[in-house]
């Protein structure tokens, strides 16, 4: 592997924007990790004591449902709607959104899953000349599609949780495990406001515009919520006014291999497509395709082999074995050559969006400055 300057500790190379690294070589993601989450084993079980308090109160709220899982069939939501019916005995509602490019084996899973907690459950589907007018508007402005797939999975989300007035909403997610989460220069923008700014003056506005039309509503619950965060306040007091959105891993966290295990046992559960990670999305490869285009001396495998690292899932050695072996492919998926061709953009343009986009430029000021604050104050 060439001479690349890469944190001491995981493999983020020097090439990312505002990376630093201390005396030691060890890179600000990994202080900022060690930072929060250091105490682990001496918190999680006050975190889980947390956590069921959380389920206690929506439940004392006496709602048609107690929560909402969004469930894609990968194992981290798998998982959730696990916890949420077969450990937790909550009243629970799950909702999946097919943007056209959900896999077999998720679309298997999802049965299962819901055949396994006997759950309700609600199956959204995107006309798929509608989401192929998205995700072009998206690519020639931003250089990333998947945005837009993510402000359809939230607008499927606001839906549900406005029919049938549910409190809670458990996903898959958590600081400790969300590997790009903290890093801008590849962590989605997906609000409302960033959607309708992106549309904003394209053939797809009027057709699309009533995704976004809580905008302010819902950017204000989510600054409500970022405040209380700050303040170390418990968002359980707003419950009963504003659903609360939480992530499981923040609370509850086992190894990845006993999370897997336990979904095939109690959920039917298979990774039939050879992996554990992203099964769900034909298109998962295409994301870290750009990012490898956008930042130099990164792979599909960087963030998340350096999380890996971090969580004590694997060694620095082995993240770098594997990068190497990756750092040699430079074709791109082959995926991207169809999803491109299929909506009628140029491999060329597509690289030009990519490299030369600036899609923080539809990010209202308010709602950076807010972001911003929140993740340097907020508390565990």
């Amino acid at each position: 592997m060439e001479d690349i300057k890469r944190c001491t500790r995981c493999i983020l190379p020097a090439s990312l924007t505002g990376i630093t690294f201390d005396e030691s070589g060890v890179c600000n993601h990994c202080r900022k990790y060690e930072a929060d989450f250091k105490d682990w084993e001496l918190i999680k079980e006050r975190r889980k004591n947390e956590f069921e308090e959380i389920l206690a109160k929506t439940k004392k709220l006496k709602r048609p449902y107690d929560v909402l899982v969004p469930l894609s069939g990968g194992k981290d939501s798998t998982y959730a709607l696990y916890l949420c019916t077969k450990v937790y005995g909550l009243k629970t509602l799950s909702v999946t959104l097919d943007n056209g490019f959900l896999t077999q084996p998720a679309k298997d899973n999802i049965r299962n899953a819901i055949a396994s907690c006997n759950t309700d459950h609600i199956f959204y589907t995107i006309n798929k000349r509608n989401s192929s007018e998205l995700f072009k508007v998206f690519t020639e402005k931003t250089g990333d599609f998947c945005n837009a797939c993510m402000r359809g999975i939230n607008y499927s989300i606001e839906m549900a949780l406005k029919s049938f007035n549910i409190p809670l909403v458990i996903k898959g997610s958590g600081r400790r495990v969300q590997y790009v989460s903290q890093i801008k220069e590849v962590s989605s923008l997906n609000t409302a406001s960033y959607f309708a700014n992106v549309i904003r003056r394209t053939d797809a506005e009027s057709k699309f515009r009533y995704l976004s039309t809580d905008k302010n509503k819902l950017e204000y619950q989510k600054i409500v919520g970022g405040i209380c965060d700050i303040l170390g306040i418990k968002r359980t007091a707003l419950m009963r006014f504003i659903p609360q959105h939480i992530g499981m891993y923040d609370y509850i966290y086992l190894p990845f291999n006993e999370i897997i295990d336990i979904l095939k046992r109690e959920m039917n559960w298979s990774d039939a497509s050879g992996s554990s990670e992203h099964l769900d999305c034909h298109l998962h490869d295409i994301p870290f395709y750009k990012d490898t285009l956008r930042i130099p001396h990164i792979t599909k495998y960087t963030f998340h082999s350096s999380g890996l690292i971090r969580q004590g899932l694997m060694t620095r050695e082995q993240a770098l074995q594997k990068e190497e072996a990756e750092l040699k492919r430079t074709e791109p998926p082959k995926e991207l050559i169809t999803f491109l061709k299929e909506n009628d953009i140029g491999f060329d343009d597509y690289v030009k969006a990519v490299t030369s986009s600036d899609k923080s430029k539809f990010e209202p000021r308010i709602q950076k400055i807010a972001r911003d604050i929140y993740h340097r104050f907020r508390r565990f």
